[in-house]
């Protein structure tokens, strides 16, 4: 009977659950609530589950009065098999989450929402519950205090949060709750206000506020105990009037009753159980015995009290027109470059802000405002974007003389609202003397309109730059820092080494019978000792000799006379004479005498020849060894030259690679700018670049100064300490198109030197090379073999990706070995014809000519004292003095110059010439 109630009850289990998921199957919406009851300010989760459904739109819950509704993030998906009776099941279901909060006590229906799944549409069911106020008592406080009564809007205020929690006693297990126990129970619903950052700047640092046993008097005199808890955060105001701590609610799941749950070995080692304890801390630590742990917890939610702060406006009066809302204490500093420069040509402004106010929310002058500026320089109208580093802001602009008159950069103003001192305050930087001199070349707009004069060559060439205007990489292409890169790396090397060493292999594989007698050669004397301890008779030791000298010189052993002679042939006599002797003695031995008539001393008798046979043995070795000495190199002479070739591969191999690790080794410094900066004013860059190549057709003018203001901005995100090869490319393009030449050829350089194999690259430097004449002007000097070298192969690798050189070079050098190891293995294959040494030597030398190519191009890049002339004409003088003596011809853009020495703010060059003189340091890059 019992087993027919087991199985009935089996039964009907698995009906139920095949119902269950029939019904699943179908497409459905479900709406729950986590709890029917809450406390005021205790959120519950309202969830709407889809199942089943292929497409849905996601639900929209309506505004219900005293109820604060949020979604909690992303639906949530699940997928659900199930197998009865061999029948599958699936159940798919996307979820959405909402935190309800009441904001009042009461009851409150949510209504029921209409939902649209699968071309259809249904209405969901009403959802109820209930929210009481929590009865706080004395359970806890929260209060915020400041450090000052009154502050000024933007003003730092420091803000102290005090959260005091009254500790959980319990009388039956007498068990208080320690600190960090209480500070565990406030909820993740807590609210922190303004001191949301505070607190997950704690959190990343895996730390808490620390609580403090403290006694708190109440309102009617009486003390109670408590733990304080403090947190301090800074703050600047935003608004005038009082700080608002109305988002900053606090809520604890106070406890309200502790339960233990018994070790299941209690039962059998009884009241003594090892594993039994009555600690709280012994409890929560252990790992088998009785543990106590919260069985019921109330919420109590307390709303911070925020002590009488007030928060007082800006005042209107005597405020200056250039006030752009800073408050604190500032200074202004501009530091620009080149301190000379033609009128017209772009000058880089760098503006530093510093202070003790919040350095982020600090606006930047408005140049354009500037009186004394505007009047002197062409200033862009453009809103600067700046980085933080530390107690400093920092702003690049690009501004351009407006004629050879102008002899400084003025000083620059900037206002800000002194709180201590209660007013207005206006500082300045220090002027900047600077050398401008006549413009040499023409604007586009009248190069164009005055084509048919001398100019016409000029004219044109301008006009095909701005007609391919070259395009630019985007920002988010251009964020990551790079490292040089190594052309001879592991894997490259590899590639090189793997063919000689194939052909070693086969040439010892093809030789391995001479390889393994030449081992056999290494043990002669310990073979010839095996082989004479079995002897028996003198005409076997006899043959023995003849074996042994026949293998060890080569001779023939068909006679004993035949190996004596061949002895003296080779220049040995007297071992030959003394072997003649030692064989004349054997015979008589096996022929005239017998062992048993002779003594042990005679040299006659089995061991005296035994051991006469040793030390002639001895002597051939010893003089096979010096014969070897005197002769191994004319007899190793083939070898020798194939083992030199493969140690000079990897001699010049290790050598290339410990110059490219050397480079590689070096590393950029830490940008200071955060990333979220970085990408903001490369954004600004790049639409400032499109913007300059759009207008460059109706005003070029302006569409040199954006131009200008792009390189400005690339500029800032290269000193700030991001190498990218695309970013250089970038910044090559704004100077080139804005006119300055020699830094664009300055940072193609730099893109090449960490991006070798980018065609663009090269094609961009040999165009500009070609624009301002360098590429073929030997009037002035007689080219070094580094600069030609360099010309060279930057023609050759702008058509031609390096990489494809590189592995073509590999690619014949693979082949030719292979050659090489079928001149010793002809039939694998051609069958029977063997190559011969023509070609393979012919594509040694075709791939050593690629490789020449490719270190020539990295001999032309990495040179750590190479810098590039970026002026129009750099005049070179006998000391680091502007008021010393020039040395010969001034410098054109974009020379190529060897830095041997720092001073100041002069460089000490080589020109390709061979001249050395001074250089200002801003002249060269």
């Amino acid at each position: 009977m019992k087993n027919i109630s087991h199985l009935l009850l089996i039964g009907f289990s698995l009906a139920f659950a095949l119902l269950c998921g029939d019904n699943a199957t179908a497409g459905e919406v479900r709406i729950g609530i986590s709890a029917k009851e809450t406390y005021v300010g205790y959120p519950v989760t309202l969830q709407i589950e889809f199942n089943n459904i292929a497409k849905h739109d996601a639900p929209e819950l309506p505004q219900v009065d005293g109820l604060k509704i949020e979604s909690t993030g992303t639906p949530s998906q699940s997928r659900q098999i199930f197998m009865i009776n061999g029948r599958q099941s699936v159940i798919e279901s996307v979820t959405y989450s909402y935190a309800i909060t009441p904001e009042r006590a009461g009851d409150f229906v949510i209504p029921p929402l209409t939902v649209s799944y699968d071309g259809r549409k249904q209405l969901t069911e009403s959802v109820r519950f209930s929210a009481t106020k929590s009865e706080v008592g004395d359970l806890a406080f929260v209060e915020i205090s400041g450090d000052r009564a009154s502050v000024y809007v933007g003003e730092p205020i420091q803000l102290t949060l005090k959260i005091w929690i009254k500790p959980y006693q319990n009388e039956d297990y007498r068990v208080t709750l320690s600190e960090g126990d209480m500070w565990s129970l406030i909820s993740r619903q807590t609210d922190w206000g303004l001191f949301t950052d505070r607190m997950n700047e704690l959190a990343d640092n895996n730390q808490r506020p620390g609580g403090e046993r403290v006694q708190r008097k109440a309102d009617d005199g009486t003390t109670s105990t408590y733990y304080l808890y403090e947190i301090d955060a800074e703050i600047y105001p935003q608004h005038s009037g009082s700080i608002d701590g109305s988002n900053c609610r606090i809520v604890v799941r106070y406890p309200t009753e502790l339960k233990r749950s018994r070790s299941p070995l209690d039962d059998f080692f009884g009241d003594q159980s090892p594993f039994s304890g009555s600690s709280f801390f012994d409890d929560t630590f252990s790992s088998f015995g009785p543990r106590l742990s919260i069985s019921s917890i109330r919420p109590v939610i307390v709303d911070a009290k925020v002590s009488p702060i007030e928060i007082k406006p800006i005042p209107s009066q005597g405020r200056p027109a250039n006030y752009r809302g800073a408050v604190g204490d500032y200074q202004i500093y501009t530091q620009a470059t080149p301190n000379r420069a033609n009128a017209g040509d772009p000058i880089t402004l760098n503006i530093a802000i510093r202070g003790d106010g919040p350095m982020d929310r600090v606006q930047p002058p408005l140049l354009d405002e500037q009186e004394l500026l505007t009047k002197h320089f062409k200033v862009a109208d453009e809103s600067l974007a700046g980085f933080v580093d530390g107690n400093q802001k920092l702003f690049t602009t690009t501004i351009r003389p407006l004629s050879e008159s102008v002899t400084e950069i003025p000083a620059i103003e900037f206002s800000f609202f002194d709180p201590h001192k209660e007013k207005f305050v206006t500082v300045q930087s220090k002027p900047i003397p600077i050398e401008v001199s006549p413009a040499e070349t023409l604007s586009f707009d009248k190069i164009v309109a005055n084509s048919d004069t001398s100019n016409n060559a000029a004219a044109s060439a301008i006009e095909d730059s701005v007609a391919s205007v070259p395009s630019v990489y985007p920002a988010d292409d251009l964020l990551e820092s790079q490292s040089v890169p190594t052309t001879w790396n592991s894997f490259v090397l590899t590639a090189v080494a793997l063919p000689p060493l194939a052909f070693a292999f086969s040439l010892l594989f093809a030789r391995r019978g001479l390889f393994a007698s030449g081992i056999r050669s290494l043990m002669p004397l310990k073979q010839f000792e095996k082989d004479i301890a079995v002897v028996t008779t003198p005409r076997s030791l006899s043959l023995a000799m003849r074996e042994f000298l026949a293998s060890y010189w080569k001779l023939d052993q068909s006679s004993e006379m035949l190996v004596v002679g061949q002895l003296r042939r080779i220049g040995n006599r007297d071992l030959a004479v003394r072997l003649e002797s030692w064989f004349d003695r054997c015979r008589q031995a096996e022929h005239g005498v017998l062992f048993s008539e002779l003594d042990a001393d005679d040299p006659r008798s089995l061991p005296s020849l035994k051991s006469e046979a040793r030390q002639i043995a001895e002597l051939c070795v010893d003089r096979k060894a010096n014969r070897a000495a005197n002769t191994m190199q004319s007899a190793t002479g083939r070898s020798s030259t194939v083992l030199h070739s493969l140690v000079g591969i990897t001699v010049l191999v290790g050598g290339l690679t410990q110059s490219a690790s050397a480079e590689e080794a070096t590393s950029s410094d830490a940008s200071s700018m955060t990333r979220q900066q970085q990408h903001a004013v490369l954004s600004e860059a790049d639409g400032m670049y499109h913007r300059a190549a759009d207008a460059i057709a109706s005003d070029s003018e302006q569409a040199k100064a954006n131009f200008a203001s792009a390189a400005a901005k690339y500029q800032a995100v290269v000193d700030a300490g991001v190498e990218n090869a695309k970013l250089y490319y970038n910044l090559g393009n704004s100077y080139r198109m804005s006119g300055s030449q020699g830094l664009a050829v300055a940072y193609y350089r730099k893109a090449i030197l960490f991006d070798p194999d980018n065609p663009a690259f090269a094609a961009a430097l040999g165009q500009t090379l070609h624009e301002i004449g360098l590429a073929n002007d030997t009037t002035e000097t007689a080219p070094d073999a580094r600069s030609i070298t360099r010309q060279s192969v930057t023609v050759l690798f702008s058509h031609v990706p390096r990489s494809w050189v590189l592995w073509s070079a590999i690619a014949v050098w693979t082949v030719a070995w292979l050659m090489l190891i079928q001149r010793g293995f002809p039939r694998l294959w051609f069958g029977e014809h063997r190559i011969g040494r023509v070609w393979p030597l012919g594509l040694i030398l075709c791939s050593l000519v690629f490789a020449g190519l490719v270190a020539a191009h990295d001999w032309t890049l990495r040179n750590p004292q190479a810098a590039t002339v970026v002026v129009a004409k750099a005049n070179m003088h006998s000391s680091d003095d502007a008021t010393s003596p020039e040395i010969g011809k001034p410098l054109t853009e974009a020379s190529e110059v060897i830095v041997s020495k720092l001073r100041g703010d002069w460089v000490k060059v080589t020109a390709i010439d061979q001249r050395s003189g001074w250089l200002r340091s801003e002249e060269v890059r």
